[in-house]
């Protein structure tokens, strides 16, 4: 992938992990957020339920407000995966739309993509018919792309807003659905598995160290964060100590809509490009300020080669 921006490199992130003396550490808030409702494979012998409801009761256990967001043609083809929605919309969590088909509006024409986010709300209109208040109009876009060129960001972002649509940006990325097939394999084995935990944890810390320097580096200060999960085994199995990871690092959980009150989630954007970048690295672009391109991404082999390397 051809990376846009300087990277930063890891002095200038120590620069702003470093505390400064006499200075109390602000509030730190974060949103969880999870893609591909129903659930993203590989499942392994685990239903989509199954899975979804792991997250579910980790997230009613703690406490805390969550979002996710659907890929309708994964309940079209399996339409007993629909209670995965009401159990979400009943558990009071933000409901929205990941495009019918999970489908990179990079591949597509603006139109073309436009019908994908209608297809994409069939189930979430069925929902909202017996709830009262439930709001499904949050689109994240997958892949975080948002058009590769101006015109077609421009025409999508109007075409959204005539609809009723508020986007539903990401702050800190992480890899976290490169775990699952991994996960799959080493399941039954409790050494290995917790290796395995170990190397997820520290990869979502390393994603959250990177969001706060951005952060600091594009606002001047720690902004309210969105963290970008997904509705899979790995995350799910995970879930409930990347939450004491997050606590411990002095974050409480707030819903998707607090966050976005904030006024930094107002400020212009106008990158257009091939990257999936996050909503502060977006930020960072369209003032020429340093990003790293690779935030978040990891690759499979990433994960085996520290797996093979733990004692």
């Amino acid at each position: 992938m051809r990376r846009l921006g300087r990277r930063i490199g890891l002095p200038l992130l120590l620069f702003f992990l470093l505390p400064v003396p006499g200075l109390a550490e602000p509030d730190r808030k974060i949103a969880l957020t999870f893609d591909d409702l129903p659930v993203l494979g590989p499942l392994g012998y685990w239903r989509p339920r199954e899975i979804s409801n792991m997250i579910l009761r980790t997230l009613k256990a703690q406490d805390i407000p969550a979002a996710g967001f659907v890929v309708e043609e994964r309940i079209q083809d399996d339409l007993a995966t629909f209670v995965v929605l009401e159990d979400w919309a009943d558990a009071g969590h933000i409901v929205g739309n990941n495009t019918f088909a999970h489908v990179d509006l990079h591949q597509l024409k603006a139109n073309e993509f436009l019908e994908h986010v209608g297809d994409g709300q069939k189930y979430l209109k069925l929902l909202s018919r017996s709830r009262r208040g439930f709001k499904y109009r949050y689109l994240r876009f997958p892949y975080l792309h948002q058009g590769d060129n101006e015109k077609k960001k421009n025409r999508v972002a109007k075409a959204l807003y005539r609809a009723g649509y508020e986007i539903a940006p990401v702050t800190i990325k992480t890899g976290g659905r490169r775990f699952n097939r991994i996960f799959l394999d080493v399941e039954n084995d409790d050494h290995v598995r917790e290796r395995l935990k170990a190397i997820y944890l520290t990869h979502v810390g390393e994603a959250v160290d990177y969001g706060e320097a951005q952060s600091q580096a594009v606002f001047g200060r720690n902004i309210p964060h969105i963290l970008w999960l997904h509705c899979a085994i790995a995350t799910a199995s995970f879930l409930e100590d990347t939450i004491q990871m997050l606590r411990e690092r002095g974050y409480s959980f707030i819903s998707m809509a607090e966050a976005l009150e904030d006024p930094a989630f107002k400020t212009p954007e106008t990158y257009a490009g091939p990257l999936g970048l996050s909503f502060i690295d977006r930020v960072a672009a369209t003032r020429g300020l340093p990003y790293d391109a690779d935030h978040g991404e990891i690759r499979v082999s990433w994960i085996e080669d520290r797996l093979q390397q733990e004692p």
